[in-house]
């Protein structure tokens, strides 16, 4: 144990948990705290082991809540006719409960999946699909969620768990068509995942944008009128399954709008319709949305017929000299429209200066000017097409270096936000308490919640300066 913890084990040891150090430490009521400490000592498994969990416990975002979080879980365990809690095989748990409300509270109503926290280094997400059942999908979804959360505070690459969040969701959404298709009775369309799911790249919580297309043939190849309304009904059924609670939580938010004609058109369409309505009608934004179209489920050919029939309309043939300017245009009308409603731009992560949607823009509207000439450039992944750009000169590599770290920094900040409700939210607090827990879930572990605060505070400040900087530079000062 680090000296601050030692001293406040002692005092625990002493039967009276010192306040003071609580406070010292950044929990927000420390006569609760207190209060949860010493409950939590009074249990059998947790007495003995104080180095188990209260290092990692001072160390969190929440130490009162997740005291009285891990003497929850223990006891639910005992009623539950489990083995008791040990915190040996699962040395994680207690700094998860710290962080995460949603997960501790998931963790008391299932005390069993702690066994999904089990290791120095809790595995990835089971790679076997759901079942199609809907309850089945919520577990597995839910599940997945406590081992990358488990994961990314056990300090594991964070690149990875974009990886795991995306595929996770995957492997859920293919079985919700399944179960979607058997509940509707009619095949099931091509599913095509777009936005940061399409570039593997999922938050923790966010909707899912997604494209359904299909081939409105029989099987023998006859024309079938009522295709449309019969795949309009499974996607209906689709979507509603997935957006429905059960005990667990929900499956995913199910965004559709990315389709042709956005809300104004059908829920899917024929393939040929779609080829038909991007070369006529296709929007420079969407060529941009497209960058990131990736298939994930259905039958039929259209999974691989469609990506190489939109790829001449995303990527010209040659360098396009309007991408820059395109790109640009949509990022300032999109913070102006931001500001007009009353967003606070200053603490968006996602869409304020300097944010994730500036290295993404960059990003794509150098793969929209070089992409037809460079096929390595035809990703949705943006640090993939960082070292695609890397690779092929089209950017110094200390910019690379500095995009592709300040993108990793704003996202894991982006999951951290997220981690506390499973809330969708980018938003970076203001207050001071809320900044200290929001250090800690991200990885700053100074003993002293203000020391880690003022890190967090000083890469908040120097990420959206270089981040700023080089889209300034490469997007908002270049192209016509």
């Amino acid at each position: 144990m680090n000296p601050l913890a030692a001293r406040f084990a002692e005092s625990l040891a002493r039967g009276e948990a010192d306040r003071a150090l609580l406070s010292q430490v950044g929990d927000p009521d420390p006569a609760a705290a207190a209060a949860a400490f010493e409950a939590a000592h009074a249990r059998p498994e947790l007495a003995g082991v104080l180095e188990r969990w209260v290092p990692a416990l001072l160390a969190s975002a929440r130490p009162g809540f997740g005291a009285s979080s891990l003497a929850a879980v223990a006891a639910a365990r005992v009623r539950a006719e489990l083995p008791p809690l040990d915190l040996a095989r699962a040395p994680i748990l207690p700094s998860l409960l710290g962080s995460s409300n949603f997960l501790a509270r998931l963790l008391e109503r299932r005390p069993g999946w702690v066994d999904e926290l089990e290791g120095a280094m809790p595995a990835p997400p089971a790679a076997e699909a759901p079942e199609p059942e809907w309850g089945a999908i919520r577990r597995t979804k839910y599940r997945g969620l406590l081992r990358v959360a488990g994961r990314d505070l056990a300090g594991r690459d964070f690149r990875e768990s974009l990886c795991e969040l995306s595929d996770l969701a995957d492997r859920c959404l293919a079985a919700a068509l399944e179960r979607a298709s058997a509940d509707s009775g009619g095949p099931a369309p091509a599913l095509f995942a777009l936005g940061k799911l399409g570039g593997s790249e999922l938050n923790l919580s966010s909707d899912v944008d997604l494209l359904f297309l299909f081939d409105p043939a029989r099987g023998d190849g006859t024309p079938h009128p009522e295709a449309i309304q019969e795949v309009t009904k499974l996607i209906q059924r689709f979507k509603g399954g997935l957006e429905t609670p059960g005990e667990e939580g929900f499956g995913y938010r199910v965004d559709l709008d990315l389709r042709p004609e956005g809300r104004a058109g059908v829920l899917a369409n024929p393939i040929d319709a779609a080829l038909d309505y991007y070369e006529s009608f296709g929007a420079e934004w969407e060529r941009q949305m497209l960058i990131r179209l990736r298939p994930v489920a259905g039958a039929g050919d259209t999974l691989e017929r469609f990506p190489r029939a939109i790829a001449p309309f995303v990527y010209r043939r040659s360098i396009d000299p309007t991408a820059l300017g395109s790109v640009r245009a949509m990022k300032l009308r999109i913070e102006e429209e931001r500001r007009q409603a009353g967003r606070d731009l200053e603490v968006d992560l996602k869409e304020g200066p300097g944010g994730i949607r500036d290295v993404e823009f960059l990003v794509q509207s150098l793969q929209l000017f070089h992409g037809g000439h460079h096929p390595t450039l035809r990703t949705g992944n943006v640090c993939d097409a960082l070292d695609a750009l890397d690779a092929l000169g089209l950017l110094p590599s200390a910019v690379i270096g500095s995009l592709r770290a300040s993108y990793l920094w704003l996202r894991r900040v982006e999951h951290a936000v997220q981690l506390v409700e499973e809330r969708q939210t980018q938003t970076f607090p203001r207050d001071r308490l809320e900044q200290a827990a929001l250090a800690r879930r991200v990885g700053y572990l100074a003993p002293e919640s203000e020391s880690a605060r003022n890190q967090l505070l000083d890469d908040w400040t120097r990420v959206r300066n270089e981040v700023r900087a080089h889209f300034d530079a490469l997007v908002l000062g270049t192209g016509g």
